[in-house]
C-alpha cells in the first residue's frame, strides 16, 4: 500500500507516523488491496471550499471532502481543512478529531454515506469503535 500524507499547512500536531498507523489498520481491518494508493492533503478553508463549490455544488468550505480513486490503482483521496478541524474540534484532542475525519472519509471511499440521520448515526458509530479498536491493538 502506498499512503501518502501531503501539507499545504501544517500545524505541527499532526503526528504523521499515527496517522500512517491509523490508515494502516483501515487497509487491515476493511482487506483493502495493498497494492492501492491513499492519498491525504492537509489543506486550508479557501482551498477546500473552492474543491467543495467545483465537484460537490457547495459555496462554503467543509471539513473533509472524500474523492475515488481515478485508476485501478488509487482507491481515493481525502482533504481535510486544518482550519475547519480547528474551528470544530472544541474540547476534543485534535489528533483523534483528525483521525476521526480520516475514517469518515475512508468509509466514503467504501461506499458508505449518510443522506438520512439513521446511517449518519451508524456512520459516526463506526468512526468512533474504528478509532477504538485501533488504539486497543496498539496496546
Amino acid at each position: 500500500m502506498t499512503i501518502s500524507i501531503l501539507k499545504d499547512v501544517d500545524r505541527g500536531y499532526l503526528q504523521q507516523e499515527r496517522i500512517l498507523g491509523f490508515v494502516e489498520f483501515l487497509f487491515k481491518k476493511f482487506r483493502i488491496n495493498n497494492d492501492l494508493e491513499f492519498n491525504i492533503l492537509f489543506s486550508d478553508d479557501n482551498r477546500i471550499a473552492q474543491l467543495n463549490r467545483q465537484f460537490k455544488d457547495k459555496d462554503e468550505p467543509t471539513d473533509i471532502l472524500s474523492f475515488y480513486g481515478y485508476d485501478g490503482d488509487i482507491l481515493g483521496d481525502v482533504i481535510i481543512s486544518v482550519e475547519t478541524v480547528e474551528k470544530e474540534a472544541d474540547d476534543r484532542d485534535i489528533d483523534d478529531y483528525v483521525l476521526f475525519l480520516i475514517a469518515h472519509g475512508f468509509l466514503h471511499l467504501l461506499g458508505y454515506t449518510h443522506e438520512t440521520l439513521e446511517k449518519y448515526d451508524d456512520m459516526i458509530y463506526k468512526q468512533n469503535k474504528l478509532i477504538e479498536e485501533w488504539k486497543n491493538e496498539k496496546t
